[in-house]
């Protein structure tokens, strides 16, 4: 294999797993779990599981699927890339958690004390 091979499944494998990363944000953000997600999809949650981890690259026509049920255009997922410097492991603990809190009178306290730390 040459480098330049090389290189490109690296960029391929990092893709991957960012759009994996945004996609399970975003489901998190919508409080779907991933057999949710999986039943909207028409797939099994351990599809979901696998795109979500970014094992599989996604066809561009499930991508697709995946913004209509997610209501996020594609440049959500394939875009800008990541803020150098953000810690994505701590926002997707923090939204995991966030994801869980059902009250919205606390969400909206807690969206009230996180604005002016942003």
């Amino acid at each position: 294999m040459t480098g330049t091979r090389k290189i490109c499944r690296r960029l391929d494998a990092a893709l991957d797993a960012r759009i994996g990363l945004l996609l399970r944000q975003r489901r998190l953000e919508l409080g779907l779990s991933q057999a949710g997600l999986a039943a909207k999809l028409g797939l099994t949650f351990q599809q979901v599981q696998k795109d979500e981890k970014g094992v599989n690259q996604l066809a561009v026509a499930r991508l697709l699927q995946i913004c209509k049920v997610l209501r996020v255009p594609v440049r959500y997922f394939v875009g800008e890339p990541a803020v150098p410097g953000r810690n994505e492991a701590v926002d997707l603990k923090l939204e995991r958690t966030l994801a869980k809190i059902r009250s919205r009178a606390v969400k909206r306290a807690l969206l009230g004390l996180a604005k002016p730390l942003a």
